[in-house]
């Protein structure tokens, strides 16, 4: 198959498949695939192929002249390998030097100073779940989970987070999510002056910026800063929308029980991360996400250190008015 046609089929090179098949080869038993005796290649194929396109296992079948049932066990024994690899491909900066080393600066004209990283949530639609339903459905009346990620100035995902329903408000999530709990309790140590950013939705916290609530009353300074704020931050808007036009799974998931969209979300993830730490993005891919809800403000308080982090914040207003 000739590369081009290639990456309009699979959304990747070739070299990058290959890649991946190495990286999960160790994991792989042919023999657990029936008498057929699917090869690694094979089943590869068959899952980005359904990642991709989000077609039924039927045309899955038709396509690679497979049974319905075994193309499913081949995609869910894929998907769980995949998943194997998130602690080798989603790392979040744990050192000084780690932090300081992002490139956020380098990514606009006048960038905020001091990100490790953008943080954001975005609804994952997913068919009516069998059990607790109402749990699932969102502001929109449809059945959702939430993936909550950080991202970096490349649009690699650095944490996600999904285990929350789709009825959950961003801060809850935040407040739930293991990477906040690692920080509060020092496991991760976010170095002086090194922050996320965060939209309206998050609370403002020493490590955690935020933007000013718009009262309609906020001074030059506030303004200036909200704007700077906001055109860094949108990268991580542009990561989901690259992730879901690449991965049309993730448009909507038909599977009635809550883990497996969490599997499946976490598999296109890992794979966005290799594709785009070997090949970067082309610039057509990068789609700014149109799902996204408008967060739910919370009130312009904080959650800890209310005085300092208020002081913090400030002090960076201050200096991107300068």
């Amino acid at each position: 198959m000739e590369d081009d046609v290639f990456y309009s089929h699979f959304r990747m090179k070739k070299s990058i498949f290959q890649k991946l098949q190495i990286a999960i080869k160790p994991w792989w038993n042919s023999s657990e695939t029936g008498r057929l005796a699917i090869t690694l290649k094979k089943a590869l194929q068959i899952t980005i192929w359904k990642l991709s396109n989000n077609c039924s296992f039927r045309d899955v079948s038709d396509r690679f002249d497979v049974a319905a049932g075994l193309a499913y066990k081949v995609f869910l024994k894929i998907i769980k390998m995949i998943c194997r690899l998130k602690g080798d491909v989603n790392k979040f900066p744990k050192t000084a030097a780690e932090q300081k080393q992002e490139e956020f600066t380098n990514l606009r004209y006048n960038p905020f100073p001091f990100v490790i990283g953008c943080i954001d949530g975005t609804h994952i639609p997913i068919s009516r779940p069998i059990r607790d339903e109402i749990s699932y459905r969102n502001r929109k009346g449809t059945y959702s989970i939430i993936t909550q990620a950080i991202v970096d100035s490349r649009m690699r995902f650095m944490d996600a987070f999904i285990s929350c329903p789709g009825a959950c408000h961003d801060a809850s999530v935040w407040q739930s999510s293991s990477v906040r709990k690692a920080i509060i309790s020092k496991e991760i140590k976010i170095y002086s002056n090194y922050h996320l950013l965060g939209d309206g939705g998050y609370p403002l916290e020493l490590f955690l910026m935020v933007p000013y609530r718009d009262n309609g009353f906020l001074t030059p300074m506030q303004s200036k800063y909200n704007a700077i704020l906001s055109s860094t931050r949108v990268v991580v808007e542009q990561a989901f929308g690259v992730l879901k036009k690449k991965n049309r799974i993730l448009k909507y998931i038909e599977a009635q029980r809550p883990y497996m969209p969490k599997l499946i979300t976490m598999a296109c993830m890992i794979v966005h991360n290799i594709i785009i730490e070997n090949e970067g993005y082309l610039v057509d891919e990068i789609d700014e996400e149109k799902t996204h809800t408008e967060p739910q403000i919370v009130e312009d308080t904080t959650t800890s250190g209310q005085r300092e982090t208020k002081t913090k914040r400030d002090a960076q207003a201050t200096l991107l008015s300068a």
